[in-house]
């Protein structure tokens, strides 16, 4: 069985806090200087949303608004989805289909730690799954009977005394001088 691989592994972006009260022109500059496509909103220690540049997008500059004069509380979105840390990958893409969205916020105890999107989540379980097939590849599929002790299971072929044999791991091991 593969081993899990927890949500706290796959953040790639950090979580980049913005207040309700800043504006939007603000926290585009946020953003665009942390190279990041999104902020979570706070006041004090309480997480009340986020803030996306499809919002930005969408709420203010498809609409004409004057980005210096819309705060972000007017646009962003309220009780976002979060997950824990420590919560499986596969959790967090449960969660994502569930609710219909790309991006989840990452919390470690209720506090702000960064946002994994439905790509980062997929090319860890993908990684996972290539790990795997090359695990799968090293291991033997040949069964039989070993050439030099007769023990009936897994076979690997190597090279001894000029020739090429069929053998158990145990005879591979000593022949090999394991």
């Amino acid at each position: 069985m593969a081993p899990k691989i927890l949500v706290e592994q796959v953040v790639k972006r950090k979580a980049v806090v913005v207040k309700p009260d800043d504006t939007v022109h603000k926290v585009a500059r946020v953003l665009s200087r942390n190279k990041v496509g999104s902020a979570v909103v706070m006041e004090k220690d309480e997480i009340l949303g986020i803030i996306t540049e499809r919002d930005i997008l969408d709420k203010v500059v498809a609409k004409g608004k004057d980005p210096r004069q819309v705060r972000v509380r007017e646009i962003m979105t309220k009780d976002p989805i979060k997950i824990e840390y420590d919560y499986d990958v596969q959790d967090a893409i449960e969660v994502m289909t569930e609710k219909g969205v790309r991006r989840i916020l990452v919390t470690k105890f209720g506090k702000p730690i960064g946002f994994v999107t439905a790509a980062d989540l997929l090319a860890a379980l993908a990684s996972q799954n290539h790990e795997e097939e090359e695990k799968a590849e090293e291991e033997p599929e040949v069964y039989g009977i070993c050439e030099l002790c007769g023990q009936y299971g897994p076979l690997y072929k190597v090279q001894y005394e000029g020739r090429e044999i069929w053998v158990c791991e145990n005879c591979k091991d000593l022949i090999e001088g394991r």
